[in-house]
C-alpha cells in the first residue's frame, strides 16, 4: 500500500487512450509520478476507433468557431513538426458541382452557431467553399503545408470523380496519422524513460480496472484489479494493488461521462450523444484512384463524407447518428454502412462498392 507523503503519491490516469498518455508523458514531465489504468490495451478504445484525421477542423469556420479552428491548426502543425514519424501531411479534395449555393444556409449557421446545423441541407457552391479555405489558410501559422488550390475534375494527378456529377475539386491539406496506436506507445515509452531517469515513479497497467467507494475515492484506497472474469476470486487478490492517489484523471474518451458518475463528480453532460461508424475496403480501384490523396464528399443531407487512404486500404466514413448506449455497445449498422456505400458511389461511380 501507498503511503508516501501527499507530494510523492502518484497521479492516476484512467484510460490509456491518446489523451491518457500524453497527459502521462507531461506529468512525468514536471516530475509528477504516474499510475495509468486501462480496461483493455493501451490505445485500443476510441484511439483505435477514429478516422485517423489530424484536422484543423475546416468545417467549423462556418460555425463561426475560430478559435477552435485556431486551436486545432496550432495543434496540427505542432504534431507535423514533432512527430513526423507518425503524422503525415494529407491532401484533401472537395468535390463541388455548382459556384453559387449554400451561402444562405452557411450565413445562418454563421449566425446561429451551431444551432443552424438543423437546418434544410444545402449544398457548398465553388465560392463559398474557396472563400472558406481562403480563411483556412490564413489561419495556419505553425506549418509550411500548401495553400488550397482549384483545379478541374479530369485534370492529370487529381481523383476521378464523377465527371458527370462534379465541376470542380477545391484541395487543401491536413494531416494523417495511420497508426495512433504506434503513437500511444511512443508517447509512454517516452515517459517511461524520464521517469526511470529522474528515479519517478510510472506505472501501466493494462486489462484492469480501478475500484473505489464512490463517496471517498479522494480520501480512500483505489484498487486496481483485473477484469478478468474467469479468474477465481482468490487469484484476483492475489494480483490487486492498493494506491491512494493524490488526484485522478478522468481521461476515458467517450467513457468520460460514465467515469464521472462513478466518481461521484457532479457534472453536465461532456461529449457524446452521437456515434459515427467507418468502414475499411480492399477495393484496389479505388486506392489507385485515391493514390494516397482524400477525398471530402459532402452528403445530401449536408453531412461529411471522408474517403481516406490507409496503406493498402481505404477508409470511408463517417455518420453522425444519435447514441445513448455505452460507447463499447457501438457498431456500424447496416443502415450507416448503406448510407456510406451510396455515397461513396456517388462520389466514384466507377466503382461499384457493395
Amino acid at each position: 500500500m501507498n503511503r508516501e507523503p501527499a507530494s510523492r503519491r502518484p497521479v492516476l490516469i484512467l484510460g490509456g487512450g491518446i489523451n491518457g498518455a500524453a497527459v502521462a508523458r507531461e506529468l512525468v514531465l514536471n516530475h509528477v509520478p504516474v499510475w495509468l489504468v486501462d480496461l483493455g490495451d493501451v490505445g485500443g478504445g476510441a484511439t483505435a476507433a477514429s478516422s485517423r484525421l489530424i484536422h484543423g477542423g475546416v468545417r467549423y469556420l462556418e460555425y463561426g468557431d475560430f478559435e477552435l479552428v485556431r486551436e486545432a491548426l496550432a495543434e496540427r502543425g505542432r504534431l507535423l513538426r514533432l512527430a513526423p514519424q507518425f503524422v503525415h501531411p494529407l491532401e484533401l479534395f472537395i468535390p463541388v458541382e455548382r459556384r453559387l449555393t449554400g451561402v444562405v444556409a452557411s450565413l445562418s449557421k454563421l449566425l446561429t452557431g451551431r444551432a443552424g446545423r438543423w437546418m434544410k441541407p444545402t449544398s457548398r457552391g465553388l465560392w463559398l467553399i474557396r472563400l472558406g479555405l481562403h480563411w483556412y489558410d490564413r489561419f495556419q501559422s505553425t506549418d509550411t503545408l500548401p495553400k488550397h488550390t482549384v483545379h478541374s475534375v479530369g485534370e492529370p494527378g487529381v481523383p476521378p470523380v464523377d465527371p458527370h456529377r462534379f465541376r470542380w475539386l477545391c484541395a487543401y491539406w491536413d494531416g494523417q496519422i495511420t497508426y495512433p496506436e504506434r503513437y500511444v506507445l511512443a508517447l509512454l515509452e517516452d515517459a517511461r524513460q524520464l521517469a526511470s531517469a529522474h528515479g519517478i515513479e510510472f506505472r501501466v497497467f493494462t486489462y484492469r480496472r480501478a475500484r473505489w467507494h464512490p463517496d471517498r475515492w479522494h480520501e480512500a484506497h483505489v484498487e486496481i484489479i483485473p477484469v478478468d472474469v474467469e479468474r477465481s476470486p482468490l487469484e484476483q487478490a492475489e494480483e490487486q494493488v492498493v494506491v491512494q492517489p493524490r488526484a485522478i484523471v478522468n481521461a476515458t474518451g467517450a467513457w468520460i461521462d460514465h467515469t464521472l458518475k462513478k466518481l461521484a463528480v457532479p457534472s453536465p453532460r461532456l461529449i457524446g450523444g452521437t456515434k459515427g461508424s467507418h468502414f475499411f475496403t480492399a477495393h484496389d480501384g479505388l486506392r489507385q484512384a485515391l493514390a494516397g490523396h482524400a477525398v471530402y464528399a459532402e452528403a445530401d443531407d449536408g453531412r461529411p463524407v471522408f474517403i481516406l487512404p490507409f496503406g493498402p486500404l481505404s477508409l470511408v466514413g463517417t455518420t453522425d447518428l444519435p447514441f445513448d448506449d455505452l460507447p463499447d455497445r457501438a457498431v456500424a449498422s447496416d443502415e450507416e454502412l448503406d448510407y456510406l456505400l451510396t455515397r461513396a458511389r456517388r462520389v466514384f461511380p466507377q466503382f461499384p462498392l457493395s
